[in-house]
């Protein structure tokens, strides 16, 4: 029996109200994605496989992936005793190892373990008569390796750097730590020329090298390479045997020859460069999947970058003009794509809907401008946004469109269209000026920075030459007016033990804001404390990033990442060519909201104190007194997100200070820390839950506004004010009109539509034109909910019968009925506007 947080759904009650179905699938989709949502009923999933060396130090799973996902410290336990490590071990088949394994070097045992494990150990199966592409499981879970000797180094390490960690985030500073995914590897070049010639470049490199660099990091991190370089050509060999083994037992002679054609795709991809289709798709899905494999992490952010571009070449040919295969049937092998991509939910499937229903981000890029600003949409394009838009509601992959001023008018269209059939919305739209703007910024040239992609949420980032951990680093903004207050300390009573001391001094002695008379000597107390909380991050995360260059390479993504080989540098130890790591603020509109009301209601208009502040902040404004300063800083005080001068040049000002102090500072393995604002769960979880109450009015434990969107509820002039404000925020523009953007990485801006703006042409129309002023004057990211807010209420109260309703988080969509009743009843509450 299928059940949602405890409820029957195997026999769902029409909704009262209508969301976004599938619609016009072939038979061959509709089965595979019917045969998807079965869930824990499937005869077959992809749940993690873990595999272990057999030794009774070995480590299975990678804490640190969790780092960032502070509700998750409970499970980790003491040296790979939690529940978590305990769970893989009890679980792992041992691997057989070759003799001569232990006198390997570490890169040599890694590859050496990864590829027994994916050859030998896990099944090549073909999921059904309907399926056209080859890979099915791929969730494993990896023994790290070690010697007795490199695992008690590595707890050494980790156990000190958990340590700060954890006090880093229960002290409400946020939280850190170095994670897999995140990546686009350099698919293009595989499809158009082969894993051979990646093969080639680093045998060659190794070559190279002289007898002592051969003995040394270099020559081991190459040799794994070339290894791993073979991996994939022996896995498609398995299941290219696989395909023949059930041409036999096919159930019709046509499958008879999709089973033939699948067995020579395999024999040629992906060593060999693709040349149909057919086999581009095949040789992204299987060289996608081994990279998550290799990584044992369930897939966050490895995207695929920009696929309408790489694989439109072969779709013209086969498609267009050759006519080798239909439009259709091309829209069916991409389907197959489309269930494999969601089987990555299967890791944990028996903990919910779906599993984590929301964040393991596979970016698919469509459209966008080349590098003089004419357009790139081409057919493929509009078939992949056909299979989107009739698979919806699915979670994977995700898309992001790319918008520019010179975006064609079918492609605006059918975005607007499809966005009228959605909740949340099926794509994220990113904006090219603005996001190419940023990434001129950090240095990427001019004559490339247009071919740059998005990964997990929305980060932007280059393609197979950059591995940037973009979610890395989520400090808590907000908790620099805490510091700011109380002189570099936690707030009396904000103390969490046994990370945190009574009376501990967290921040630099900024001064008693008490004896400050002018809003010049607040302000430069904030700064102080704004880039104390920057610094206190990259120390506190470089940590975490030595301690996995040092002790978890990865050699089949290094060989997917161009300056590995050349470097002979693992990809996680500053091998590739573009190296940055992402400091995320969180917090930001809540930062700015109280900034705004200190400055207007203490200095400018001397209606309150700071002792007066302080004092209801102590009491989380409860009591009679406290109530009516609640109300004032609420109600009184301008707020960010009103296009509104003084708030849109406070929220500049405070995103200038805090973005620049992050290009000071470089990891150890020489990554370049950059600024972002993703903000992912952290404005509603483990994050808020620890800031104390906000000058701006929000009490303690309750949601910090969401990246750089207006806090909930304080938008009130409409969309267009609310997009002036997240431009001007980022930067805005020069006086020649040129972009400015202090956000690289790329902003989330979530905003809520009433549906009935798109009830007509005429609204449909408006709405274009809303998307063309966001391109002029808006931020680098636009993720639209067209919902309902009674809808959402009757899905609270009747889950059952709204099992696939998709709403858009951040910078992702989840199933509503499968978030916690908090987070419903934020979604809720956001400002829902009106054309």
């Amino acid at each position: 029996m299928s059940k949602i947080n405890g409820n029957d759904i195997s026999q769902n009650k029409e909704p009262k109200f209508s969301i976004a179905k599938p619609h016009d699938l072939s038979p061959r989709s509709q089965w595979l994605r019917e045969y998807y949502f079965k869930g824990v009923e499937r005869e077959w999933n992809n749940q993690y496989m873990p595999f272990t060396t057999g030794t009774d130090w070995d480590l299975i799973f990678e804490e640190g992936n969790l780092y960032i996902v502070p509700e998750s410290y409970l499970y980790l336990g003491n040296k790979g005793k939690g529940a978590i490590e305990s769970s893989m071990r009890s679980m792992a088949p041992t691997i057989k190892l070759p003799d001569s394994f232990w006198e390997s070097t570490l890169p040599e045992r890694r590859v050496i373990f990864f590829e027994k494990a994916m050859l030998d150990y896990t099944p090549q199966e073909i999921i059904s008569d309907n399926d056209l592409i080859a890979g099915g499981r791929f969730q494993t879970q990896l023994s790290k390796c070690f010697t007795e000797k490199e695992a008690k180094k590595f707890w050494k390490e980790n156990l000190k750097n958990r340590k700060a960690i954890f006090k880093f985030h229960n002290s409400g500073f946020g939280n850190l730590g170095a994670i897999g995914g995140h990546l686009i590897p350099d698919y293009e070049t595989i499809i158009k020329k082969g894993f051979k010639v990646v093969y080639g470049k680093a045998k060659s490199k190794y070559e190279q090298l002289s007898q002592k660099e051969k003995k040394g990091p270099k020559g081991q991190e190459l040799r794994a390479i070339i290894r791993a370089a073979e991996i994939p050509k022996k896995l498609a060999k398995k299941y290219a045997e696989e395909c023949k083994h059930l041409i036999g037992e096919a159930s019709t002679p046509e499958r008879a020859k999709e089973l033939e054609q699948m067995a020579q795709n395999l024999e040629r991809v992906p060593w060999e460069p693709a040349e149909t289709f057919w086999q581009g798709v095949q040789s992204l899905w299987l060289i996608h999947m081994l990279t998550i494999a290799e990584e044992s992490y369930p897939g966050a952010g490895t995207s695929f970058g920009r696929t309408d571009q790489y694989l439109w070449p072969l779709y013209k040919k086969d498609v267009i003009d050759e006519k080798i295969i239909t439009k259709d049937f091309a829209k069916d092998i991409l389907g197959s794509f489309w269930f494999h991509c969601n089987t990555i939910y299967d890791a944990q499937i028996m903990v919910g809907r779906q599993g984590i229903t929301s964040g393991f981000g596979q970016l698919m890029t469509l459209s966008g401008c080349d590098s003089n600003g004419e357009d790139l949409t081409n057919e493929l394009t509009y078939i992949i946004l056909e299979v989107i838009d009739e698979w919806s509601p699915i979670l994977e992959p995700k898309p992001n469109v790319r918008l520019h001023r010179n975006s064609p008018d079918r492609l605006l269209n059918i975005i607007v269209e499809m966005i009228s059939r959605s909740q949340g919305a099926p794509f994220l739209i990113n904006f090219d000026e603005r996001a190419i703007a940023g990434l001129l910024r950090e240095g990427i040239p001019k004559e490339d920075a247009w071919n740059y992609a998005c990964v997990g949420c929305l980060e932007n980032t280059m393609q197979g030459n950059d591995r940037s951990g973009t979610v890395n680093c989520n400090p808590n903004l907000a908790k620099s007016i805490e510091m700011t207050l109380w002189n570099g300390k936690n707030m009396p009573g904000n103390i969490k033990k046994p990370w945190a001391k009574k009376g501990e001094q967290f921040g630099p002695k900024s001064g008693d804001p008490e004896k400050f008379t002018t809003w010049e000597e607040f302000w430069n107390a904030w700064k102080e404390q704004i880039k104390h909380i920057i610094k206190y991050t990259v120390n506190i995360y470089n940590m975490s990033e030595e301690i996995r260059a040092k002790y978890i390479p990865t050699p089949y993504v290094s060989a997917l990442v161009r300056g590995c080989i050349e470097k002979g540098l693992d990809v996680r130890n500053g091998g590739p060519e573009l190296r940055f790591i992402t400091i995320e603020g969180v917090g930001f509109a809540t930062t700015v909201d109280s900034l705004l009301a200190i400055k207007r209601l203490v200095y400018d208009e001397k209606k309150y104190s700071i002792s007066q502040i302080k004092d209801a902040l102590l009491h989380n404004f409860e009591g009679d007194e406290y109530i009516v300063i609640q109300s004032v800083l609420k109600n009184k005080a301008p707020k960010y997100g009103n296009d509104a001068d003084e708030a849109n040049e406070m929220a500049r000002k405070v995103m200038e200070i805090w973005t620049e102090e992050t290009w000071k500072y470089k990891t150890p393995t020489e990554f370049q820390f950059r600024p972002g604002m993703l903000s992912w769960n952290y404005w509603a979880g483990a994050d808020a839950g620890l800031t104390v109450a906000t000058p701006d009015g929000r009490k303690a434990g309750t949601f910090l506004s969401n990246a750089i969107c207006p806090t909930n509820g304080v938008d009130k002039k409409g969309p267009t004010a609310v997009t002036n404000s997240v431009g001007f925020a980022i930067g805005g523009k020069t006086p020649q009109g040129e972009y400015i953007n202090y956000l690289p990485n790329g902003a989330s801006h979530t905003i809520t539509f009433n549906p009935s703006i798109l009830r007509d042409p005429e609204h449909k129309d408006k709405f274009k034109s809303y998307l063309k002023g966001y391109i002029e004057n808006g931020g680098t990211c636009l993720q639209v909910n067209m919902l309902d807010a009674d809808l959402l209420k009757d899905a609270q109260k009747h889950p059952e019968e709204y099992p696939n309703l998709l709403v858009r988080v951040t910078g992702y969509n989840a199933y509503f009925t499968a978030i916690g009743k908090e987070l419903q009843d934020e979604i809720i509450a956001r400002e829902s506007h009106r054309m």
